[in-house]
């Protein structure tokens, strides 16, 4: 899910006033901030194919990029290592949507699979934006959950901050957040497939006429 980009930033304590074995203390109140970057751009693209069982179909997919900044605390003997922030960016990118090219652009069957592409998109972005309050209170949980890792020796700081990603990606609070993102998604999208905007595409004359000669049963999707 997440990408990683991870900031290191050492921060030197003498070493003698603690126990090798207790980073407790180091623990931070992680810093969580969550980022929505919206790109409005929708392109418009015909076909290169004749489209098979559907008029047309959009490709987006929303990206995630997740920056780190987890802080190796020199102690006596090793170190702590210990998450201090979390940003995460939800990135809408340009929407492309591609329409069978046998239909003729500002048709009357043209403009309903546009319109049929444009809400899918929408509902899309609603769902995540509708979402974001929930997105941050998943992630600060699964964050301020996580504890100090003792490490004996610097290369093994590197595993530790594995450790680290793992707990995030796969803190119970993460993963119900995404599930719940997922079915919400697949709940508005098949309310727009399902509401009969195929029928409304065959009502188009003009579209019958083109489609005469071709499958007998054509969507959207």
């Amino acid at each position: 899910m997440l990408k990683k980009i991870i900031f290191f930033i050492p921060l030197f304590i003498s070493c003698d006033l603690f126990a090798s074995d207790d980073c407790s203390k180091f623990k931070f109140d992680v810093d969580v901030n969550i980022n929505l970057n919206n790109n409005e751009n929708i392109n418009i693209n015909k076909s290169k194919e004749n489209l098979v069982d559907k008029m047309g179909y959009i490709e987006s997919g929303i990206t995630y990029n997740a920056r780190y900044i987890i802080v190796p605390i020199m102690v006596q003997d090793g170190f702590c290592v210990s998450l201090r922030s979390v940003d995460v960016d939800i990135n809408f990118p340009a929407f492309n949507i591609v329409i069978d090219k046998r239909l003729k652009e500002n048709s009357c069957a043209y403009n309903i699979v546009l319109q049929h592409e444009k809400d899918h998109m929408q509902s899309e972005k609603n769902v995540v934006k509708d979402n974001l309050e929930n997105i941050k209170k998943s992630v600060f949980n699964a964050a301020q959950s996580i504890n100090p890792i003792f490490v004996a020796k610097e290369q093994n700081q590197t595993e530790a901050r594995e450790n680290i990603y793992k707990q995030l990606e796969t803190h119970k609070d993460v993963v119900d957040i995404i599930d719940k993102i997922k079915q919400e998604l697949k709940q508005e999208n098949d309310k727009i497939d399902f509401r009969g905007d195929s029928w409304q595409m065959w009502q188009c004359e003009d579209f019958v006429e083109e489609m005469k000669n071709s499958a007998d049963n054509i969507s959207i999707d």
